[in-house]
């Protein structure tokens, strides 16, 4: 391959790594969406039910910058990109044998360092096959491919789920192999039979296909070391100002995540098909909003787009806490994927715009595992108060209680970001946008 040639193929992603991508994600979307479900049916209380979000958000965001940099150091990313992928989506299916809640924690805890290990060297692998000046475009084209995937695979989940005699029969109709493929289980396991198990089948088929992916040159000079967390949110600046006011509202964040599948479960009788609609209601949300709100954020500024991300966001336990029907879940789902689409972007694009050229990576690595460690104690405590609350004032009452101080707590630490500044200044605001908006909408309606 000529020079010319092999930077034309740089330009883009390979086809294959948009299968493996896709792969992966449906794997995803196959079971993750209903983990907390799963262990609701396996009588988990609000502490365990905190404990189990608390290990799935600690263990990827604190030891995914070990990972990348041991990858680095080694070489060869795609070999840790299979190793993880196979490990951590093939040992899902060994949730089925989960007898009790802890059982359950603690095989989570092991899959999520295990599938820990393919989230950045997979970035890493990207990285070496395109160019910085596409980079942009490419991941955007990566990322709409893969959330579709995840979100037809959540939905098959759910359909599936509503069909409980399904494996009874598959088992019956392959007689002796039946038994060794698809062993007994409780009646209430086998809703998750499947899911799990095509979960491990993808998580064997895509590791396969990542080792024949030809990786691209890396220059051996941007190899990545374990983030220098103490240095950086020591540092004054705008930087530690963001990290130390994320802190506040990622704590507050984290407080309703163990309460939303109890109200749909236990409140409304949701079905595994209802809770993928309600998954997907909020995927489809951040997907049509996700672009049009970078765009925005371009022209008026990182600090209005968090703000309004932010901000809205106390609704969304809100509307659970009252919530009387699956229309009103869907919508709070709505507005949480709206908010996601508004703020995340803003936010990775504010902690670039603060940070200088050569450490991004490092400041967005510190901010992840920072705040990740924020969410682990964050919906710890709030299991651990919701199970205390329960035992004096019900389990419906904690419930209510914890979803209301979430959004509380929610409200007031978002108005903190307020006090971040902007590194320069930008071509319009948010009132000129809305200025313009409904000009246009005038105009329209006149010519029609």
């Amino acid at each position: 391959m000529t020079d010319s040639a092999e930077e034309v193929q740089r330009q883009k992603l390979p086809p294959r790594v948009y299968v493996i991508g896709s792969l992966t994600q449906f794997a995803m979307g196959l079971h993750q969406p209903f983990l907390l479900a799963y262990m609701i049916d396996m009588g988990a209380s609000y502490a365990e039910l905190g404990a189990f979000r608390s290990v799935g958000n600690a263990a990827p965001s604190v030891l995914q910058p070990a990972w990348g940099a041991w990858s680095d150091k080694i070489g060869h990313a795609k070999g840790f990109v299979a190793f993880g992928t196979l490990t951590g989506l093939a040992m899902v299916f060994l949730f089925l044998w989960a007898a009790t809640p802890i059982e359950m924690i603690l095989l989570y805890g092991i899959q999520s360092i295990l599938f820990s290990i393919q989230i950045p060297t997979w970035q890493s692998l990207l990285g070496g096959l395109m160019d910085e000046e596409h980079r942009g475009t490419e991941l955007g084209r990566l990322g709409m491919a893969t959330s579709v995937a995840s979100l037809v695979a959540t939905l098959a989940s759910g359909f599936i789920a509503g069909f409980p005699a399904l494996i009874p029969s598959l088992r019956a109709a392959l007689g002796d192999f039946g038994l060794i493929l698809l062993p007994s289980v409780e009646a209430w396991r086998e809703v998750y039979y499947l899911p799990f198990y095509f979960t491990a089948i993808f998580g064997i088929v895509t590791s396969i296909l990542s080792l024949t992916i030809r990786e691209g040159k890396r220059d051996p000079a941007k190899k990545r070391e374990f983030p220098p967390v103490l240095t950086l949110l020591s540092r004054p600046g705008d930087f530690r100002r963001f990290a130390l006011v994320s802190v506040f509202f990622s704590f507050a964040m984290s407080m309703a995540w163990p309460y939303f599948i109890v109200v749909q479960k236990d409140w409304l009788g949701f079905t595994n098909l209802e809770i993928a609609i309600a998954s997907a209601v909020m995927s489809v949300t951040v997907i049509l909003f996700t672009i049009p709100m970078g765009n925005l954020s371009d022209r008026v500024g990182r600090k209005p787009l968090i703000l309004a991300g932010r901000g809205s966001l106390f609704i969304v336990p809100l509307m659970y806490a009252v919530a009387t029907h699956a229309i009103m879940i869907y919508m709070a789902n709505a507005l949480a994927g709206f908010s996601v689409a508004t703020s995340v972007n803003s936010i990775t694009a504010y902690i670039f715009d603060i940070a200088p050229e050569k450490e991004r990576g490092a400041h967005l690595a510190v901010f992840n595992t920072f705040t990740g460690i924020i969410y682990f104690f964050g919906a710890l405590t709030s299991g651990l108060l919701g199970d205390s609350m329960a035992l004096v004032m019900g389990a419906h009452f904690a419930v209510f209680s914890m979803m209301v101080l979430s959004a509380v707590l929610r409200l007031i630490s978002s108005s903190l970001y307020l006090m971040l500044r902007e590194p320069r200044e930008y071509s319009s605001n948010m009132r000129m946008e809305l200025r313009s908006l409904v000009l246009r909408r005038k105009i329209d309606a006149d010519v029609n």
